[in-house]
């Protein structure tokens, strides 16, 4: 999980394949649409808050959490944390976390690979 430092609490954001699909369900996109999108540069304010947001409500559903907070809070944590320009700031770490584990999601276990079975003829 990715830690949201604020001012007097930390937010946590869970990222994983509920995040994907509740992200594309938001933006009415396609799984493609959303690999476009992260590989892409350029990240409106509303997308932003739609990750955080998520992540967000992930969390609290991996930790069996009531969901407490609203898009409008991100805002305001967004505001707390220094804003989206700032280049060292937790929101771009957060899109890292959310690109690394898009990655590891759609990756998956590697399968083992399987052993060389001798063959017995019958007859």
């Amino acid at each position: 999980m990715f830690e949201l430092k604020l001012n007097n609490k930390t937010i946590q954001l869970k990222w994983g394949t509920w995040s994907m699909r509740e992200f594309c369900k938001a933006k009415d996109i396609s799984i493609d649409k959303y690999f476009e999108f992260l590989g892409g540069n350029q990240y409106d304010l509303d997308n932003i808050v739609k990750l955080l947001y998520i992540g967000y409500k992930s969390a609290c559903i991996s930790n069996k959490q009531e969901i407490e907070f609203t898009e409008d809070d991100v805002c305001d944590w967004i505001d707390e944390i220094g804003g989206i320009f700032n280049l060292e700031g937790q929101v771009l770490l957060y899109l890292k976390y959310i690109v690394e584990h898009t990655v590891m999601a759609v990756k998956g276990t590697p399968k083992e690979e399987k052993k060389k079975s001798s063959k017995v003829r019958l007859g």
